[in-house]
């Protein structure tokens, strides 16, 4: 397991940061299993706006909080996951996601700490507030250290 923090300043470097790991994880791997964590209005949605550019998705990337799932087409499938609303590992497993994450693309989870221990992520990427604008995102990598090799050179 690997870390590295990056200090985003604005919305912009945030949906910049998500943008350039949506094009290293293109290069990198086939499918991938995403934690967020971080409070409400940390940049989750908009770290997975960027993700979805860097992958040349043209959808209108949008949070699925009461849909629980939204899939972007892009040159890999993005599978954009909410569990905000998700109150149980047995609701968990209730909307699929187990079988799910086995389906080649890009899977992303909002609130992925809801989830702890049930689900391994090969990156858990974790948002703290510093102001109106700055985040703290800090970055776990379990097996793709390199994603955090070219992230950092970028």
């Amino acid at each position: 397991m690997r870390e590295v923090n990056f200090s985003l300043k604005s919305v912009e470097d945030t949906l910049i940061f998500g943008r350039k790991l949506g094009e290293i994880l293109l290069k990198e791997t086939e499918n991938c299993v995403i934690g967020l964590v971080g409070p409400l209005g940390a940049g989750k949605t908009t770290l997975v706006k960027g993700i979805s550019e860097g992958l040349s998705a043209n959808d209108y990337v949008e949070s699925p909080t009461f849909v629980f799932l939204n899939i972007y087409k892009g040159k890999l499938p993005l599978y954009h996951y909410d569990l905000y609303r998700v109150n149980s590992p047995k609701d968990f497993d209730d909307l699929g996601i187990f079988e799910l994450v086995l389906k080649k693309g890009i899977h992303v989870i909002e609130w992925g700490d809801k989830i702890e221990g049930l689900l391994d992520f090969d990156i858990e990427i974790y948002f703290t507030i510093v102001s109106e604008f700055e985040r703290l995102v800090s970055i776990k990598t379990f097996n793709l250290e390199s994603v955090l090799d070219e992230l950092s050179i970028s």
